[in-house]
């Protein structure tokens, strides 16, 4: 039986640069992925797609076969990603990348510098810190929000271009369905492995424009896990003209919520819920992720001043909270040190204790069956 082989077809840009669209073979089956944007001229390009689809391709080994010209930088690079994704996930398979061809990338026409923007912490942490080079803000739409949604994709939107309009910022939205592509591959994957090609295929579209774009990340430099999104990963994605830089990794998210809070067009449009609301808040105020932003916002004395939050911090929800992972944990920490000597806050302290001493057996069995 001969390998697998995985291709990239027909990349197609249209006239007006607004559409950018690919053919893509994983094995056997056939993806249209396509790329939209009415803010900016989009440049189809095989380092957009190469990284789409080399894990896909690395779930069935063989080769991937692409007929066009790509960064040699980027090539180079991706001998290295392959390493990482491999030791990172062992049941992957190393791929063969064929038929393209190395070239050296011009500078971009402009000098532009971007940042992905979703609303949450970490990209107003990114943002806010980088606010005096950053050009553009860049929202993907079909990222975190599905196309579908489009009540929450336009009302994020909007927000959006709300703060930048206040900070006098560009604002890029590209829309796309590679989300539904990578997660017929990559479902168990998705934050493991996969989200952080999900950002960086959408920056290489730019690359007539930019010369640098920020990446938020989520972690802190002593507690680096295998992520999509990495320090080291992201930069390895780069060539010649375009560098991707991931950012944030000094700062814990108690500390990124206590910068964002200093702002109060962050705290008018902050959102970092992804669950459906049948009431249409922006924020549910239940969820794993509204409950810890709004304890951080709490601790840092902000949480009255953030109108994207309907609802008042619940102390019997935060004990509902499952602490079955470091990243939980670590919150759990840097809330209880901050609250620690707090008199008026003992009994989110005294909840947050008790979610922490809960026994891991426990945490793993309510986690599996809620």
């Amino acid at each position: 039986m001969s390998d697998p082989v995985s291709q990239i077809e027909s990349i197609h840009t249209s006239n007006d640069g607004s559409l950018v669209e690919a053919e893509l073979q994983i094995g056997l089956t056939s993806h249209h992925i396509y790329f939209r944007s009415n803010d900016i001229i989009l440049t189809g390009n095989m380092e957009a797609f190469l990284a789409l689809a080399l894990l896909p391709s690395m779930m069935k080994g063989g080769a991937l076969v692409a007929d066009g010209k790509a960064s040699q930088r980027f090539l180079d690079a991706l001998r290295t990603i392959l390493d990482i994704y491999c030791v990172w996930e062992p049941s992957l398979h190393r791929v063969e990348i064929k038929n393209v061809i190395p070239v050296v990338r011009d500078c971009p026409k402009e000098d532009r510098v971007g940042t992905f923007f979703s609303g949450g912490v970490d990209s107003f942490y990114t943002f806010l810190k980088h606010r005096d080079e950053i050009t553009d803000l860049i929202f993907v739409n079909g990222f975190d929000i599905p196309v579908e949604d489009d009540s929450l994709r336009r009302r994020s939107s909007e927000m959006i271009r709300r703060i930048g309009s206040s900070f006098g910022k560009r604002v890029i939205e590209v829309e796309t369905n590679h989300r539904s592509f990578l997660f017929s591959y990559l479902r168990r994957h998705w934050l493991k492995l996969a989200h952080g090609v999900g950002l960086v295929s959408v920056g290489h579209l730019l690359s007539l424009f930019f010369k640098r774009i920020y990446v938020p990340g989520a972690h802190t430099y002593a507690h680096l896990i295998p992520l999509g999104s990495h320090p080291i990963l992201d930069p390895l994605w780069s060539t010649e003209s375009l560098e991707f830089v991931h950012d944030g990794c000094e700062a814990n998210r108690l500390e990124k919520v206590a910068l964002l809070s200093q702002f109060d067009i962050a705290l008018q449009c902050l959102r970092v819920c992804f669950f459906p609301r049948s009431n249409g808040a922006y924020n549910c105020g239940q969820c794993e992720k509204c409950l810890r932003t709004m304890i951080n916002l709490h601790t840092v004395g902000a949480l009255d001043r953030c109108k994207t939050f309907d609802t008042h911090l619940n102390i019997k929800e935060v004990s509902r909270l499952i602490v079955s992972d470091e990243s939980t944990r670590l919150f759990v920490r840097e809330n209880l040190k901050a609250l620690e000597n707090r008199q008026g806050d003992q009994k989110l302290y005294r909840s947050l204790l008790k979610i922490s001493n809960r026994p891991q057996w426990q945490a793993r069995i309510t986690k599996k069956f809620r």
